[in-house]
């Protein structure tokens, strides 16, 4: 059961609320059991390829459990795995969202007491997106973008995109997309159009374009049977390629006419997607723990760079190195003009010895002091920012992995992180909802805010 560490998922938002529950009362699945499942639980655990091989899509599945054994003992919740992983002052699940109330745990448990018995399975039927004009609490911020003029930010806040000033002053903008959750956010070459990216888990995969002069969308598109995760304008800026979570990788035009391509590459979800500067070239990392690259022109696979023995949570290019990480805190550096060439090899005569080509292409990073969930590239493609479960955003240069900046106390765990077009600046963004930005490289913050409006909390005497 455990969860891969991307942004997007464990933030899923279903406008659907439990029924009170009172003492005595016989809990429904359908009426209280499943609003909480669907919420917090179903955004990984349902599609072809369910996280843990746990599905929640039917009474067999939620019966069968997944890898880590049954999900709930009949009649015994202190002995069930769905308690044990929700329970605790850290509970394991969810592992990106906020820890369930004690009213959905005693739901829970309840339920199970009582037998722990399906009375039906709520239909999915596509629910309406609602963005509320004030939040109770502060959704977590999936990703972050700068403008190429660097005088505004864009974050992902769940179903809605949030432009920002790289000040931090004045109203923010806010543009509404169909998604249940929101995976990516990023800006034009020329900042006239605004893409966002993901969709509804298990419904659809979608990307709607805005236009900045307007402030409103002009283009949305759905793809696959399931939410896109994070990817990248093509260097022409005339498509956008995804991650999916059927292990393909989405080229989507952004017109209304031409047809989105499906390219197979991975057998787990694609998690992100980088182009090389000169369009020819995909990189992709997937939580099958495999980084690769691909071929645009035919959607063949030329190289797996690597086979890593955690997941992959990330990938960028400069178009000379590749570089991806994820839980093992491996940053690594992949020189993809030797990647993609012959074996060599080492002495001479007899002696003679073939070189790995891992060995030859390979350039580590120092090691990282966290799981990395995030890496961001600068718009000029020189410098990188890591991040993650430490609470420490780590900036390089790409050519020579040198460490030019750190920041260090920033709101963990980061889900998300930017740069602008000469890495002068830094954009963080937390599971608590927290933008923060920071000017490198001495790492002073600029300002901290939530970008949604929050309603005000009334103290009472």
């Amino acid at each position: 059961m455990r969860f891969t560490h991307l942004i997007l998922i464990a933030m899923a938002a279903c406008t659907v609320f439990p029924d009170p529950v009172q003492a005595g009362d016989a809990v429904s699945y359908r009426r209280h059991v499943w609003p909480i499942l669907k919420r917090h639980c179903f955004a990984c655990h349902s599609g072809g390829k369910p996280e843990g091989k746990l599905s929640l899509a039917t009474t067999a599945s939620i019966a069968r459990g997944g890898e880590s054994g049954p999900l709930l003992v009949p009649g015994k919740p202190s002995e069930s795995l769905l308690i044990e992983m929700i329970s605790g002052e850290e509970p394991s699940m969810p592992p990106k969202g906020r820890p369930l109330s004690k009213a959905k745990i005693d739901i829970l448990k309840t339920w199970i007491g009582q037998g722990g018995k399906i009375d039906s399975i709520a239909p999915l039927a596509e629910s309406k997106v609602m963005i509320p004009k004030e939040y109770t609490h502060a959704p977590a911020l999936a990703a972050v973008a700068f403008s190429p003029d660097g005088q505004r930010i864009a974050c992902a806040c769940r179903s809605e995109v949030v432009v920002i000033a790289a000040n931090g002053k004045g109203t923010p903008l806010r543009l509404q997309t169909g998604s249940d959750l929101l995976t990516h956010v990023e800006f034009s070459a020329d900042g006239k159009l605004l893409l966002a990216g993901g969709g509804t888990p298990s419904r659809f995969g979608e990307v709607s374009v805005f236009s900045m002069a307007e402030g409103k969308r002009i283009l949305s598109r759905r793809v696959s049977q399931d939410t896109l995760f994070r990817g990248e304008f093509s260097p022409d800026g005339k498509r956008v390629a995804l991650g999916g979570a059927d292990g393909a990788v989405y080229v989507i035009p952004l017109d209304k006419t031409s047809k989105p391509r499906r390219i197979e590459l991975h057998s787990d979800w694609v998690v992100d997607v980088a182009w090389t500067p000169d369009g020819t070239k995909l990189i992709t990392a997937g939580r099958d723990k495999a980084t690769k690259v691909a071929s645009v022109e035919t959607g063949k696979l030329l190289r797996t760079v690597d086979s890593s023995a955690e997941r992959v949570s990330s990938v960028v290019t400069d178009g000379v190195f590749a570089v991806s990480a994820g839980k093992s805190r491996t940053l690594i550096g992949y020189q993809l003009g030797v990647a993609l060439q012959n074996v060599g090899v080492t002495g001479a005569g007899n002696g003679a010895k073939p070189v790995t080509r891992r060995n030859q292409y390979v350039k580590n990073f120092e090691a990282q002091p966290g799981e990395v969930i995030d890496i961001a590239l600068s718009g000029d493609r020189k410098s990188i920012a890591v991040a993650g479960a430490a609470a420490e955003v780590r900036v390089y240069t790409v050519a020579d992995r040198k460490r030019t900046a750190v920041v260090k106390g920033v709101r963990v765990p980061v889900f998300c992180v930017a740069l602008n077009q000469n890495a002068s600046l830094l954009a963080v963004g937390s599971r608590d909802g927290r933008l923060e930005v920071f000017r490198l490289p001495k790492g002073e913050q600029v300002f901290s805010r939530i970008p949604v409006p929050m309603k005000k909390t009334v103290t009472r005497r």
